[in-house]
């Protein structure tokens, strides 16, 4: 009796995926069928990462699938542990038509055990057979940066700020970004103008200026008008914050 029972179960799976049904519900299967899957992912503003910073929004799926077919309305649990092994969130949650299911969290801040390796694990139960999967990301602070560039572009370590003409007008930014990647208002920044010529570089011009509300100094400064300061420029941006040294170049052509 068992044997048929199966026989039928087999068969009407098969006519199910035959016939291209993208997601199946196994209520009427007497077991779970072999071989299914379930997978876990952790995205950030909805791109897949497993890198975070305190005080981010992590967000995990886990995927239900049988080749390739997605099961819906089977509920999975997902288990958060911090990097220091305690158990954070405890959540079921059913899997949607698409046969995937989401929790969201956020990482604590400040809190110590939110730095370093997060473990997550997504289980389910399908008439019987035991699926879980693990991922793992890490929570880290980032170390205090500056980003200097120009109306042109050049956001972006050493990145290129664009072309200018001779006598044009260059407005210079500089964005201050602490440890949790938030601006920084109220902080000094150096600005320093140098133009290549060959192998040798000369200081055309500096000025210092604080960052504004939105972490931003601003530098507009006007090109010279003669054709031998045409070629290539550098703009130097300097800043100390939290007794960090920080530094970062913008370089832009200028045409005569």
């Amino acid at each position: 009796m068992n044997s048929k029972k199966e026989l039928l179960a087999a068969s009407l799976l098969a006519i199910a995926l035959a016939a291209g049904l993208g997601t199946i519900s196994y209520g009427f299967f007497a077991e779970a069928p072999p071989n299914a899957r379930i997978d876990v992912f952790s995205y950030k503003n909805g791109v897949a990462s497993d890198s975070f910073l305190p005080s981010d929004n992590v967000s995990l799926e886990a995927r239900l699938s049988y080749k390739n077919a997605s099961i819906a309305g089977t509920p999975v649990t997902f288990e958060v542990n911090t990097p220091n092994g305690t158990n954070f969130l405890s959540q079921k949650v059913p899997t949607n038509s698409l046969g995937i299911a989401n929790v969201t969290f956020q990482i604590p801040w400040p809190s110590e055990p939110s730095l370093g390796t997060w473990q997550v694990q997504a289980a389910s139960e399908i008439y019987g057979q035991a699926l879980n999967a693990t991922t793992n990301f890490e929570c880290e602070l980032l170390p205090p940066a500056i980003d200097v560039y120009t109306q042109e572009g050049g956001r972006g370590q050493n990145a290129p700020g664009g072309t200018f003409m001779l006598n044009e007008t260059v407005s210079l930014y500089a964005e201050v970004r602490d440890s949790l990647n938030q601006t920084v208002p109220d902080i000094q920044v150096a600005f320093e103008s140098q133009v290549i010529n060959g192998t040798s570089a000369t200081i055309y011009s500096t000025a210092v200026t604080a960052t504004n509300a939105s972490g931003i100094a601003t530098w507009i400064t006007r090109l010279p008008p003669v054709s031998e300061y045409a070629g290539t420029w550098v703009v130097y941006a300097t800043a100390q914050y939290n007794d960090v040294a920080l530094i970062d170049t913008v370089t832009f052509s200028v045409l005569a």
